[in-house]
């Protein structure tokens, strides 16, 4: 039996890797999640289980202690963690799960599985980080969902993020949603042969 896949996209935030991850899943049903954990309230439409697993801030430090989470950090103020588990299980039966993860988490996953990985890094469009900058602000703001203190702390972690970028074999601009999606369809689907 063939060693399971792990498609690793990691962006700064407000780069679109939510949306990527979602019509990937979409095209491939048979590709399976990785479903953070986190201890932040969901958002509106969001979903247990399948968008995240919420845990209060107790129980995420209990699954810290014992080992549970392959990585977790802080990101703009919450918890947020991969369980260890459902990675080993979909590697042990030869399938493929994908990521939606920040640049830190989807670092440590090269690290520890460099034949396993696939690892896509998006940006967003713009000729500079100026510019790349005012076109994340706008669509963080367009989404309509999070404060005016959220929304500059996530533009002040993006030159630290863009700093992961070389440790990703592959890289995407997000200039177009429907193009960019098709792109790392295909480089996926070279790689899982």
């Amino acid at each position: 039996m063939s060693k399971g896949k792990l498609i690793v996209i990691a962006a700064p935030s407000g780069t679109g890797k939510t949306s990527i991850c979602k019509k990937l899943l979409k095209k491939n049903p048979e590709w399976k999640f990785s479903v953070s954990a986190t201890n932040r309230l969901p958002r509106d439409g969001e979903v247990e289980g399948r968008d995240y697993i919420y845990m209060p801030n107790d129980q995420f430090e209990h699954a810290v202690k014992f080992g549970d989470f392959f990585e977790w950090e802080w990101v703009h103020g919450n918890k947020y963690g991969t369980l260890i588990g459902p990675m080993e299980d979909i590697l042990d039966e030869g399938g493929i799960m994908l990521f939606d993860i920040d640049v830190k988490g989807g670092s440590s996953i090269i690290e520890e599985f460099p034949d396993e990985t696939i690892s896509i890094f998006i940006e967003p469009p713009g000729i500079d980080v100026p510019e790349q900058l005012e076109i994340l602000e706008e669509r963080l703001q367009s989404r309509g969902n999070e404060p005016a203190q959220l929304i500059i702390k996530r533009l002040k972690r993006f030159p630290l993020e863009m700093e992961y970028k070389e440790k990703f074999k592959f890289h995407f601009v997000n200039e177009e949603l429907h193009d960019t999606v098709k792109e790392i369809e295909k480089v996926i689907k070279e790689n899982i042969k």
